[in-house]
């Protein structure tokens, strides 16, 4: 199995929460200093290299990165993204504080 339902943790508590507020492009461009094309450069081969598991991938380059990257960059200046990546951690720090308050289930 890829998941289990108790191995869900990294949705729950990781990108799910990012992508919840920021979507995962925007996840992306702040996942590595230099934005999304540093992020492409970093860690495509490893994603198209696990994602072979299920079909064909695609890989994060050419005309699709400078797609993501325009708008993202429009969004996101890539020398803004300390400030950016502080306002994220500032969410995520108070959407902690808000879990933590949520009542057991039942």
């Amino acid at each position: 199995a890829v998941v289990s339902t108790q191995s869900t943790g990294v949705m729950t508590g990781g990108l799910g929460i990012r992508w919840s507020f920021i979507g995962p492009f925007q996840t992306a461009h702040l996942n590595a200093p230099g934005g999304i094309r540093d992020y492409a450069n970093r860690y495509s081969d490893g994603i198209v290299r696990v994602s072979k598991e299920f079909g064909e991938p695609r890989a994060m380059a050419g005309d699709t990165l400078e797609k993501m990257a325009e708008y993202l960059e429009a969004e996101m200046p890539v020398e803004g993204l300390p400030a950016t990546l502080q306002w994220r951690n500032d969410i995520l720090k108070l959407l902690a504080v808000v879990k933590q308050s949520f009542p057991p289930k039942p």
